[in-house]
C-alpha cells in the first residue's frame, strides 16, 4: 500500500494540478447560467399623490418595504452585479381593495443579458388613513442650568401655535409642539432658533415622517435673572396690655429669602422690611405671631428666585411682663425746643438730676440708665403756674413742661414726667425768680 501511494508521487501531483486547471478553463469557457439572491432591497412607492388627492395617507405594514430578489444570469454577468442595480417599485395606482400594491422588480444594469429577476414578495401591504389637520400650542422648554447665581426667568416666543397635519391615528395623539434649547452656563439674555417637535401628553416626541408642520422652527428669547439673598425684618405697632411690654425681639421665619431680577429696582433692594402696620401688639400679654404675605414688597423687575417659595412669612414679637426701675436723668440731658423768638427758657436745675420711673423688659431695659436718657420739652406746650398772659406765645415766669424721651424698643415711662422751667423775655434785664419749695 505504501508503494501504491508513493510510487511516481511527482507525476500524481502534477496530474491533480493539471486536472484543476483544466476544470477552470472549461468553466470559464462554458460560462454557465446560475442564480444569486440579493437581500434588503428597498421598495420605492410611486405616485403617492394619488392618495394625497383623496385626502388620505399610507403606512407600510409588516416590513414589506424591503424584499429579497433572485437574479438568474451567466456567471460573468452576475460577477458584475450588486444589489445597487436592482430596483423594486410599487405603483399606488395599482392599489387593490385589500390595500396591497404589487411589486415590480428589475435590474438597471445588464437588463438585456439577465435571464430573470424575481422575488417571493408579491406586494407591499399598506394601512390607509385619512389625512387630518390640528392646531397645537407651542411649548418652550430648556435643558441644563444657567451660570451660578442666575436663574431662567422666562422665555419669549412669538409663535403661539402651529398647524400639524398627518395620519389621523398619529395626529390624535399629538398634544403640543415643543422647542428646547441648552442654557447651560448662561448668565445673560440670549436668542436662539430651534427646531419644533410634535409631542404627546407625556411630553414624548412623536417620530413619524408623515407628520407635517406649518412651521418647522421658532425663535426663542430666554430671559436670565441674577439672584441674591436678602434679610427679612419687621416692625410692629400698638401697645401691649397694661404691665406688659415687648422685649424688642422681632423674629421672622424665614429670616431671609433669595430674590432674582434685573435693573435699578433689583440693584437697590437690600432688605424686605415688613411695615409696622402689618403686625399689631395692641393689648397683648403674650407673644404675638402674625402671617404676612411679602409678595407685595417686591418691586417691578424683582421676583422670588424659587417659584415654589411660600411668601407667607411668620412674624413673632416677644411679649413679657414689664419690670420697673427708677433712673436718674441728668438735667443737662434735657433740652427745650421750639422757643419763640424774643424769649429764653431755662430748666430749673434742682439737684442736677431728674428721677424717672421706667418700665420694660429685655436687654435694652436691663442696660438702660439715666445717662443714656435724652429728654426734650416742647416750649409751645408749657403749662403756666401763675396764670396766662394774653397775646403772648408763651407765658413768662414759672411753667411746667412735659419731658418726652426717646426710649429704645422695650422701654417706656410708667407715668408722664414733668419738669419746671422759667420763661423770660429777651432784653428785659431781669428774669422772674423761680419759686422752689422744699421737696420739689
Amino acid at each position: 500500500m505504501k508503494n501504491l501511494f508513493t510510487k511516481n508521487l511527482g507525476l500524481k501531483i502534477v496530474s491533480v494540478l493539471a486536472a484543476f486547471f483544466l476544470w477552470l478553463v472549461v468553466v470559464n469557457v462554458d460560462d454557465p447560467i446560475i442564480s444569486k439572491t440579493y437581500t434588503g432591497i428597498p421598495v420605492e412607492i410611486l405616485n403617492s399623490d394619488v392618495l394625497d388627492e383623496q385626502g388620505k395617507c399610507y403606512e407600510v405594514l409588516d416590513d414589506s418595504s424591503t424584499i429579497n430578489a433572485v437574479v438568474t444570469a451567466h456567471r460573468s454577468v452576475l460577477d458584475g452585479m450588486s444589489k445597487d442595480y436592482i430596483k423594486a417599485t410599487a405603483d399606488l395606482r395599482m392599489l387593490s381593495s385589500l390595500d396591497t400594491v404589487p411589486i415590480e422588480v428589475r435590474s438597471t444594469r445588464f437588463s438585456d443579458r439577465i435571464e430573470s429577476v424575481t422575488t417571493r414578495n408579491t406586494g407591499v401591504k399598506l394601512k390607509i388613513e385619512n389625512l387630518v389637520k390640528k392646531e397645537l400650542p407651542v411649548s418652550i422648554g430648556y435643558e441644563g442650568t444657567p451660570a451660578e447665581g442666575y436663574i431662567l426667568y422666562g422665555a419669549d416666543n412669538a409663535l403661539s401655535s402651529v398647524v400639524v397635519s398627518g395620519p389621523e391615528s398619529v395626529v390624535s395623539m399629538a398634544a403640543k409642539v415643543r422647542a428646547t434649547a441648552d442654557i447651560t452656563g448662561i448668565s445673560r439674555d440670549f436668542t436662539v432658533t430651534e427646531p419644533l417637535y410634535v409631542c404627546n401628553e407625556e411630553n414624548e416626541v412623536i417620530e413619524d415622517d408623515r407628520i407635517k408642520l406649518s412651521r418647522t422652527v421658532t425663535e426663542i428669547k430666554y430671559i436670565i435673572y441674577a439672584t441674591k439673598t436678602i434679610p427679612i425684618s419687621s416692625g410692629f405697632s400698638g401697645t401691649p396690655a397694661s404691665g406688659y411690654g415687648t422685649t424688642g425681639s422681632v423674629m421672622t421665619d424665614p429670616s431671609s429669602v433669595i430674590i432674582a431680577g434685573k435693573g435699578e429696582n433689583y440693584d437697590d433692594m437690600e432688605v424686605i422690611y415688613i411695615s409696622p402696620d402689618m403686625v399689631s401688639v395692641d393689648g397683648a400679654s403674650q407673644d404675638i405671631q402674625t402671617l404676612v404675605n411679602i409678595s407685595d414688597y417686591l418691586p417691578t423687575g424683582v421676583v422670588f428666585a424659587d417659584p415654589e417659595f411660600d411668601p407667607e412669612v411668620n412674624v413673632t414679637v416677644e411679649i413679657d411682663e414689664n419690670q420697673r426701675k427708677v433712673i436718674e436723668v441728668p438735667t443737662s440731658n434735657i433740652t427745650v425746643e421750639n422757643v419763640p423768638e424774643g424769649y429764653v427758657v431755662n430748666i430749673v436745675d434742682i439737684g442736677g438730676v431728674l428721677p424717672v420711673e421706667i418700665q420694660g423688659i429685655g436687654d435694652a431695659y436691663d442696660r438702660y440708665s439715666g445717662d443714656l436718657a435724652i429728654g426734650k420739652v416742647d416750649a409751645t406746650s408749657l403749662v403756666p403756674r401763675g396764670g396766662v398772659s394774653e397775646g403772648e406765645p408763651i407765658t413768662p415766669g414759672e411753667n411746667d413742661g412735659a419731658v418726652v424721651f426717646d426710649f429704645p424698643a422695650g422701654v417706656s415711662l410708667t407715668n408722664p414726667v414733668m419738669i419746671m422751667v422759667v420763661v423770660d423775655r429777651v432784653g428785659t434785664g431781669e428774669a422772674p425768680a423761680a419759686t422752689v419749695t422744699e421737696g420739689e
